[in-house]
This record gives structure tokens, C-alpha cells and sequence, in this order.
């Protein structure tokens, strides 16, 4: 029987991060509400597969968890944690002698701030399982873990961003912009879904070797419905293109380097994963779902919304959700902040904190 690989996609447009840093105003630690909405709206079909996976290997002595882009902050137990209580619960409820030895791998990219992580340890749903936990730094495009050494893998919110932006001949198509827009050049689109599906190959190649027969990958993915993006996918690249483009016009930034930087970040269509998964070949796709995670949902029926479209409430929830023009340009500083990492990245985005509230302009003047 093949391995099998469970799809759970968010439709948003919002711009989420995975920045290693433990603290700060753009840290993820104090950045990562999105990306607790996902794992929030995830956590039934997430506990289900666990569980299921359980029983399917004959309720086994031991289990190999592995949490692929764990991050740090209030949501890098999240994954395992899950899976861990749903396993122990089917155990209790089956009448099993003895708990299974579970086996929890976190994996980051080395910067990740894994002493952060472990700190939690003592204070989360962990703690008093019995379960082992390890640290496993590397980039999940690349081999992390040995040979069948893995049971159930998990990602969530990570494999959108790619391992570097996309490779283009024809950059001059893509001036004034820093990713796929919905009326940009073909050419655009076709070299990120490129990058995005070499990446994705990788990945799947890496976890084929290192997970056991019958092994199950559950991941989750901002992702869009169509092939071609709408404007609501684009909206908020749309917008930092427009600030970054007014810092140039205002000296802030070099007005060639916005021209030729372009995100590393790619939300796939359903097409793209089912076109990656049966090219790839040692993965059954189970089942995959596309979760709306709206901004009603994580506002609240404390905001309501002005007119009960929830599809078009995006950039009233951004300037709710956050508290004053300072806060709000960090925030969108932050959303962007893996980008510092490319080639021009770092220079567009070490501007001072005046110069961000531009964006924050721009979304307060969407509310008129």
C-alpha cells in the first residue's frame, strides 16, 4: 500500500511568515494569529487522521511524529501536540495496556529559535505525556530525517513559501510589482508555478524516503481556489508593491531593486498539488479539503462586519486587528520579513518606521 499524503488548503489572501526570531514586534512569536486560525479550523481533520493512523498500524508500541516548519512562539506545539493528544486518546479509548512511546521531531530552518521552543515544553500539552521531543534543524526541500524513520508528518502554513524566488528571463514583465498579480504576464505566473512545483517535488522525494510503508503526511497551505489568481489572492502583494514603489518615488529604496525583486511565495491551486503529488509518485492523495478562514472567523461576532460579505471585509479586518499606523506598518514589515532573505529583499525592507506607516495609509484609505 502506498503512503499517503492529506491536503488541507486555506483560502486567504492574507500574507503569513515563518521568521525564526523568539521576540520582537516582527517576531513571529507576537506575529502568528493567521497561522493559529489554520491549525484552529485544521484541528478536527488533523486529530481524525492521527488517531485513524493509530489504528491503521495495528495501535503500535511506539509512533514518529514530525512537525515540518514548526517555527517558534505560541504556535510551534501546536502540530504535534494534536496528534499526540489524539493518539493517546484512542489509545485510553481502545483499551490498549499501555500507552504507545511517542516520538516528536520538530524541524526548522537552523536560525529557528529551538531553545524558545523547548522552554514551552514544561507548559503545554506535552508536558506529563511521557512523549520524546528532538530538534531537527534543515530545510524540509532537502533530506532531514533517516531512512523510514517517520509515521505521521505534518506541515502546516510552510510549503507556500519557496525555497528561492523564481527564476525569470523576462524580469522586466514583472516592473512595479514583487509577485503574480491578476492581470500581470502569463510569463510571471508560469515561473512562479514552476519554482512552486519544483520545490513541492523535492519535498515529496525527501519525505518519500524517510517515512515508514502506510505512512500518512497531513499539510496545510494558504492556498487559492483557480488556476489564475483573482484579485482578492493578489490584493495584499498588490499593496506592498504600491508602498514599495512610493518609498522609491520618495527616495526611501532604490526604485531598480523593487523592479527586480520578486516574493518567494506561491499560494497553490488544487490542480498544482494533485499535478506535483502523481508526478512525484509515492503518495496516495487521501483527501483534500479548502477551509474559507474568513476574517469573521477570527474577528469574532464581536465585529461584525459592515455589509455580511466576508469575502470583501479584508482590509477592514487589517486595520481593526491591529492598533495604530506604527503597529500596523510593523505588521506588514513583519508579513514580508523571510522576503529580507532574497536578493534585494533586506535593503527594501530596512526602512524606518515612518516610511512603513505608508502602507497603513493605503489600507485606511480602502475603508472610505
Amino acid at each position: 500500500m502506498e503512503d499517503e499524503v492529506v491536503l488541507l488548503a486555506s483560502s486567504s489572501s492574507a500574507v503569513v511568515s515563518m521568521n525564526g526570531g523568539g521576540e520582537g514586534n516582527t517576531s513571529y512569536a507576537d506575529n502568528s494569529n493567521f497561522q493559529q486560525l489554520i491549525a484552529s479550523v485544521t484541528r478536527k481533520a488533523r486529530r481524525d487522521m492521527a488517531a485513524a493512523l493509530y489504528r491503521a498500524r495495528g495501535r503500535p508500541a511506539s509512533l514518529a511524529i514530525a512537525d515540518l516548519g514548526c517555527a517558534t512562539g505560541p504556535n510551534a506545539l501546536l502540530m504535534v501536540s494534536d496528534a499526540v493528544d489524539a493518539v493517546l486518546a484512542e489509545s485510553k479509548s481502545g483499551g490498549d495496556e499501555g500507552a504507545p512511546q511517542l516520538h516528536v521531531f520538530l524541524n526548522d530552518l537552523p536560525a529557528n529559535d529551538f531553545n524558545a521552543v523547548f522552554r514551552l515544553l514544561p507548559s503545554s500539552p506535552l508536558a506529563g505525556t511521557g512523549c520524546l521531543v528532538s530538534a531537527w534543524p534543515g530545510s524540509f526541500y532537502r533530506r532531514v530525517f533517516p531512512d523510514a524513520s517517520l509515521d505521521y508528518v505534518v506541515s502546516s502554513s510552510s510549503l507556500h513559501f519557496l525555497s528561492k524566488a523564481p527564476s525569470m528571463a523576462t524580469e522586466h514583465l514583472n516592473r512595479g510589482r514583487v509577485h503574480v498579480t491578476e492581470a500581470g504576464p502569463a510569463a510571471v505566473l508560469d515561473a512562479y508555478r514552476a519554482q512552486f512545483h519544483a520545490d513541492f517535488l523535492a519535498f515529496l522525494s525527501c519525505r518519500a524516503a524517510e517515512t515508514r510503508a502506510r505512512g500518512l503526511l497531513l499539510l496545510t497551505f494558504v492556498a487559492r481556489r483557480d488556476a489564475r489568481p483573482t484579485a482578492h489572492d493578489c490584493y495584499l502583494w498588490d499593496l506592498l508593491a504600491d508602498a514599495l514603489m512610493d518609498m522609491a518615488a520618495a527616495g526611501l529604496v532604490d526604485e531598480e531593486k523593487v523592479h527586480s525583486f520578486n516574493a518567494p511565495y506561491y499560494a497553490p491551486c488544487p490542480d498544482d498539488l494533485a499535478r506535483v503529488i502523481a508526478k512525484e509518485g509515492s503518495f496516495a492523495l487521501r483527501t483534500m479539503q479548502l477551509f474559507d478562514t474568513t476574517r469573521r472567523r477570527l474577528l469574532g461576532p464581536s465585529h461584525p462586519t459592515s455589509d455580511g460579505d466576508d469575502d470583501d471585509e479584508f482590509p477592514r479586518w487589517l486595520a481593526a486587528e491591529t492598533a495604530g499606523t506604527y503597529r500596523q506598518g510593523s505588521r506588514r514589515a513583519y508579513a514580508a520579513d523571510p522576503l529580507r532573505l532574497g536578493r534585494h529583499g533586506r535593503a527594501l525592507l530596512q526602512v524606518p518606521p515612518p516610511a512603513r506607516g505608508i502602507l497603513p495609509q493605503e489600507v485606511y484609505q480602502e475603508q472610505g
